[in-house]
């Protein structure tokens, strides 16, 4: 009989790969983790630019996500949070606007800002209050509308709805008309209220390359992609075959329905991300920067380098700028799409704009798979395909960091489980 070249095989050295392997590896389950490009981490990734940090489109870790709590050493990555709250623009204006009880130096910027009615304020105080008495996993189980019917049903006025939630909730799903699941948007809320929305100082990439450090020397091969799966094999596409116990299948979902032969998943949103270099930050605040206007293709803009320092050289700023909608004239053509950008900086921040440097612009034609109802609850997500196929990544649940490593671990617990083995991992709060 063949030597196995590992019990498992994981596809894919994406977070939720890493973090299978991760939990195999305490497991004692001897595995291997297949990525096809030449470097791990999936959409958490970051180039040196310059000696600037560009992250692959703007990312943060929510430090109230429980497995990244469970799985990360917070001390290690050396997290700079954002401040608690937004500015949002609005009738040519920049306004402040938070949650007072975890931004109170905000509350009277936030009571006189017209981002919505003082019925609005009070609503959303209300629905965080209500939402922190819930358990996290809770939530996944209330009854489902669209985000824009569930903020209607509240009471939520159409200017808040257009001026706050669409920009920001809109950018956290991609989804600037908010069809996405209720659900989210209450975990969303849920997770802001107990922790900061942060960055690791060097790079977003910390995160995996963290997961990866915890692994043994060689169970992490690149430039690997696979063919096809048979039954406890691998056709690579150099032609080579690995044999193995069982697969876990930890890519992006289109890829998955590749491999595996089954549906496309419901499919997924793009995203474009420009990085300017400034020699001063249009703003000093660690806020992220909401487009609550509604007109021009600027979603979001944040200057990284006020929260992370080291994102950016000494006497220099770092501004990411998100665009989930990109305009049709712009769709094949990024100097248009950055001529757009640019016209609108400049209404926004004025002359100084002119001088900023174009980095580097990200087109990410896979950002988050679509969210819309029926939403899945992710803790009850089985990982197993069928005999010796489980597959793990946030496309089968909600998209997050959260879900991404929950996945990933289930995965290896479950197929621990089918294994007999003994299991004494514990699981944690979602």
């Amino acid at each position: 009989m063949k030597t196995l070249d590992a019990d498992v095989i994981v596809v894919g050295g994406g977070v939720a790969g890493l973090a299978c392997g991760k939990c195999l590896h305490e497991g004692s389950v001897p595995f291997l983790i297949l990525e096809a490009s030449g470097r791990i981490g999936g959409r958490l990734k970051t180039d040196p630019v310059e000696g600037f940090l560009l992250d692959h489109g703007f990312q943060v870790l929510q430090t109230a996500y429980p497995e990244a709590q469970r799985t990360l050493n917070y001390r290690s990555l050396d997290l700079r949070p954002f401040a608690p709250g937004a500015v949002v623009r609005l009738r040519g204006r920049f306004y402040r606007v938070a949650d007072p009880l975890r931004g109170p130096r905000f509350a009277l910027d936030t009571l006189f800002a017209p981002v919505g009615t003082l019925g609005d304020k009070m609503r959303v105080l209300r629905l965080v209050r209500r939402l922190c008495r819930m358990n996290a996993d809770d939530l996944f189980r209330q009854r489902e509308y669209s985000a824009l019917d569930f903020l209607r049903r509240e009471g939520f006025s159409e200017r808040i709805i257009e001026a706050f939630f669409k920009p920001f909730f809109g950018g956290v799903c991609l989804d600037p008309e908010i069809h996405a699941s209720s659900r989210v948007l209450q975990y969303v809320f849920w997770i802001l209220a107990h922790g900061d929305a942060a960055l690791p100082s060097q790079g977003i990439d910390s995160i995996p390359a963290q997961l990866a450090s915890q692994m043994p020397e060689g169970c992490i091969r690149t430039h690997m992609r696979v063919k096809k799966i048979d039954a406890g094999q691998l056709v690579l596409e150099n032609g080579e075959k690995l044999t193995c116990r069982a697969v876990v299948v930890a890519t992006e979902g289109p890829e998955a329905a590749r491999i595996l032969g089954i549906g496309k998943p419901s499919g997924s949103r793009g995203v474009c991300c420009l990085y300017y270099a400034a020699s001063e930050p249009p703003i000093q605040d660690k806020l992220i920067v909401l487009n609550g206007e509604g007109t021009g293709p600027i979603s979001n803009l944040s200057v990284v380098s006020n929260v992370a320092p080291a994102y950016a050289p000494p006497g220099q700023a770092l501004v990411a700028v998100t665009v989930v909608t990109v305009p049709d004239d712009c769709q094949e053509d990024p100097e248009t799409l950055e001529s757009a950008v640019r016209n609108q900086l400049r209404d926004w921040y004025g002359q100084q704009t002119r001088r900023w440097r174009l980095l580097k612009t990200y087109r990410i034609r896979h950002g988050l798979p679509l969210q819309r109802p029926p939403t899945p609850d992710p803790t009850r997500v089985d990982p197993r395909v069928r005999r010796g196929i489980y597959v793990c990544g946030e496309y089968r649940s909600v998209p997050s960091i959260q879900w991404a490593m929950l996945s990933g671990r289930r995965a290896a617990e479950a197929y621990m489980k089918d294994s007999g083995m003994k299991q004494t991992t514990d699981d944690a709060r979602h």
